[in-house]
């Protein structure tokens, strides 16, 4: 089911359910994303892979220190902290979940980044921010929640000055839904459900380039990074097919949507790519 507003209740179950915080908290260190490996490296250091994918991002913005950037969908605030510290940036980050906003604001104060982050509710949708506030944006693995990809987009376009640049992080499906065999179809659309991922539904990595440009962009790069996910994907369902499978004999896979992420998911891994898209708002 695509959906046209909102669905707050279903996000709070997915990412407020007791078992999710417990994953984000202990196994994800606070993160809600997932990680980059290069050639050569262990692919078992899955924080430390965390920590490359958002030095990738650092280095796709290419902005100078004290840019203004807006992080879409800020989680905890790993990622806004993470740019803050290493690349020097202002970042302002909005989340739908006000559990989210509140532990964000925590864990940055805790670090001392209070000054050069800042955290408020906000629907990515539907900013409230005048246009052209930011030098940049970026989306690290959220917009698959967008329940209208083509409204996100302009808005990120417009909060953007000319010359802002705006990079999209996260996976997709190769090849739309209904091009998908009918068993792999509905065991992938039966978890993007549950998961709250209507966004998927509607863009994959045939479309996205198109949506940015469609949005006013130019895109500089669709890099096609799913070699450099793989080996966390690789790691986390070596780490915890097990666990799931008695995790699942006490209850539905619904209870353990994280876990389940990562093991479901890898049997359809074929249908499922990763992408790093990075685009320029022109300049006037």
């Amino acid at each position: 089911m695509v959906t046209e507003e909102l669905d707050l209740t279903g996000l709070r179950r997915v990412y407020g359910r007791p078992g999710s915080r417990l994953f984000y908290t202990m196994v994800a260190r606070n993160a809600r994303h997932w990680g980059w490996t290069e050639p050569g490296q262990s692919k078992w250091r899955c924080w430390r892979a965390q920590r490359r994918l958002e030095d990738v991002l650092g280095r796709k913005l290419a902005l100078p220190a004290g840019a203004r950037v807006l992080d879409a969908g800020s989680g905890a605030g790993v990622v806004a902290r993470a740019m803050a510290a290493r690349f020097g940036l202002a970042v302002t980050g909005v989340d739908v979940l006000d559990f989210h906003v509140r532990e964000a604001r925590k864990l940055s104060a805790r670090a001392a980044l209070e000054g050069r982050t800042a955290f408020s509710w906000g629907d990515y949708h539907r900013l409230e921010f005048p246009d052209a506030s930011f030098d940049g944006a970026y989306s690290m693995e959220t917009l698959v929640h967008s329940y209208a990809p083509e409204r996100a987009l302009a808005e990120f376009h417009r909060v953007l000055r000319p010359g802002g640049r705006l990079v999209l992080l996260g996976p997709m499906s190769t090849v739309p839904l209904e091009e998908m065999g009918a068993r792999d179809r509905a065991v992938l659309e039966r978890y993007l459900d549950d998961m709250v991922f209507p966004g998927a539904k509607r863009y994959h990595a045939g479309n996205l380039e198109r949506l940015l440009t469609e949005a006013g962009f130019q895109v500089e790069e669709a890099l096609d990074a799913t070699a450099n996910y793989a080996p966390t994907a690789e790691a986390l369902y070596t780490y915890f097919r097990v666990p799931y499978a008695l995790l699942r004999s006490w209850g539905p896979a619904e209870k353990w949507l994280n876990m389940r992420s990562v093991v479901e998911m890898y049997g359809v891994r074929q249908y499922i790519a990763w992408y790093v898209h990075t685009a320029v708002k022109p300049a006037a």
